[in-house]
C-alpha cells in the first residue's frame, strides 16, 4: 500500500489523522527525494532514526534544539527538496530576543493556509471588514507586515502601517538607554494618521497603545472609530488591559500570542473572551504547544504554570519542540489534538542565559 505524502494530506479536504500525519510528515523531512539539506545532515548527527523511532507526538522531545542552524545556514539549506517546483519562499526572521535572529520559511501553501485561517477568525471576533486598518508593528525581515498586509487585502480593508524596530529599541534598553523618545516618535506617526482617518482597526504592541492614550485627542478619536484592537508583542498584564478597555469602551480587544518559529499566531479558543480569561490553542496537526518544566522538560500538571514549548509540522518547516521565552499556564486541548492549550502568556526573565528585553515590542 502507497502510504500519503505530506503534502497530500495538507490538501486532504477530511480531517487528518494526527498520527499519520506525523508520520507522514517525518517521511517526507528526513528522505533524501523530499527533505532539505538541513535535516539530511542533522539525521546523522542524532542516535536514533526519525522516521523508525519516532511513533508519537511525545517522542519529538528527542530532537535537539535547532537554533543555531536556523542562525547560519544558507537559506537554500532549508528548502524542502520536495517542494523544488513550488513558487519561491518568503524569508522571515525572529526579532532577535535572545540572540542573532533566526530565519524561517513561509512557502506560498502555507501562506494561502494560514491566511484563510486567520482571515476567518478576524470576522468571527468582530473585525470591521472593510474599516481603515492600522498596524504598528514590525515589518522589514519579520512576518508581522507581511501577514497583516495580506489579511487587509483579504478583507477588503485600507491597510495604514508605521513600522516598528524592535532590535534597536532592545539593544538600546540593554545599553541603559530610554525608549521614551523612540515611543514619542512612533506616537507622532500614529498620531498624524489617527487625526486624519476614521480607523476602524488597530493592531499594536500594549506600550505604544498606552503612549497614544496618553493623548486626549488621540484617545478621543479611537473611541469614536475603534470597533478591533489586536495587542501583541510586548506582555498585556491585567492592569494595563484595564485601563484599555476603560478607556476604549465598545472596542473589540484581543491579546494576540504567537511566535515566528511555528509561523503563526495562536487560535484564540473564543474571540470574544477578554485577555485575561483567553485561552490559546494551536493548530494541529500542523502547529501544537506544550507546557513543560523548564529544568527537566517534562509538563507540568494542568493548571500550573511552565515554560512554552512549540512545534511546527508541514511541508515546508520542520521545528520540533522549540522551547520559547514565554511560560503560560497549561491546559487541556480540545478533545483529540495532541499537545496543550495555554493561558496567561508571560515572558520569561531570562532565556539561554540572556536578558529578556521587551521594550515596545
Amino acid at each position: 500500500m502507497t502510504l500519503p505524502t505530506l503534502p497530500e494530506l495538507e490538501d486532504s479536504t477530511t480531517p487528518v489523522d494526527p498520527e499519520e500525519f506525523l508520520h507522514a510528515a517525518l517521511r517526507w523531512h528526513f528522505t533524501p527525494g523530499t527533505g532539505s539539506p538541513l535535516w539530511l545532515d542533522l539525521a546523522r548527527e542524532l542516535d536514533f532514526d526519525p522516521v523508525r523511532d519516532i511513533r508519537s507526538w511525545a517522542d519529538l522531545g528527542r530532537f535537539p534544539d535547532i537554533a543555531a542552524p536556523l542562525r547560519d545556514r544558507p537559506v537554500a539549506d532549508l528548502l524542502p527538496a520536495g517542494l523544488a517546483g513550488d513558487p519561491p519562499p518568503s524569508v522571515f526572521e525572529t526579532g532577535g530576543t535572545t540572540g542573532s535572529p533566526k530565519r524561517l520559511l513561509y512557502t506560498d501553501r502555507w501562506t494561502r493556509r494560514a491566511l484563510e485561517w486567520k482571515t476567518a477568525e478576524l470576522r468571527a471576533a468582530g473585525f470591521p471588514a472593510g474599516a481603515p486598518w492600522l498596524v504598528a508593528m514590525p515589518s522589514g525581515p519579520h512576518a508581522f507586515g507581511h501577514t497583516t498586509r495580506a489579511q487587509a487585502r483579504a478583507l477588503g480593508s485600507v491597510l495604514h502601517t508605521v513600522d516598528l524596530d524592535p532590535r534597536w529599541v532592545k539593544k538600546l534598553i540593554a545599553a541603559g538607554g530610554d525608549p521614551a523618545p523612540y515611543l514619542a516618535h512612533l506616537a507622532d506617526q500614529l498620531g498624524h494618521i489617527i487625526r486624519t482617518q476614521r480607523i476602524g482597526a488597530l493592531t499594536t504592541t500594549p506600550p505604544i497603545l498606552t503612549e497614544l492614550l496618553l493623548h486626549d485627542d488621540l484617545a478621543d478619536r479611537l473611541r469614536d472609530s475603534l470597533r478591533y484592537l489586536a495587542l501583541a508583542g510586548a506582555h498585556l498584564d491585567d492592569d494595563t488591559y484595564d485601563l484599555i478597555a476603560g478607556a476604549l469602551p465598545g472596542t473589540i480587544v484581543q491579546n494576540i500570542y504567537g511566535s515566528t518559529m511555528v509561523l503563526t499566531t495562536a487560535r484564540l479558543r473564543d474571540p470574544a473572551a477578554p485577555p485575561p480569561l483567553a485561552v490559546y490553542d494551536g493548530y494541529p496537526p500542523y502547529v501544537t504547544f506544550a507546557v513543560v518544566d523548564p529544568d527537566n522538560h517534562t509538563p507540568v500538571p494542568y493548571g500550573e504554570r511552565g515554560q512554552v514549548r512549540m512545534t511546527h509540522l508541514s511541508s515546508g518547516v520542520f521545528i520540533p519542540n522549540n522551547l520559547e521565552r514565554d511560560t503560560a499556564i497549561r491546559l487541556p486541548a480540545p478533545p483529540g489534538a495532541p499537545g496543550d492549550a495555554l493561558s496567561s502568556p508571560q515572558p520569561l526573565a531570562a532565556f539561554d542565559g540572556e536578558p529578556v528585553v521587551q521594550g515596545v515590542y
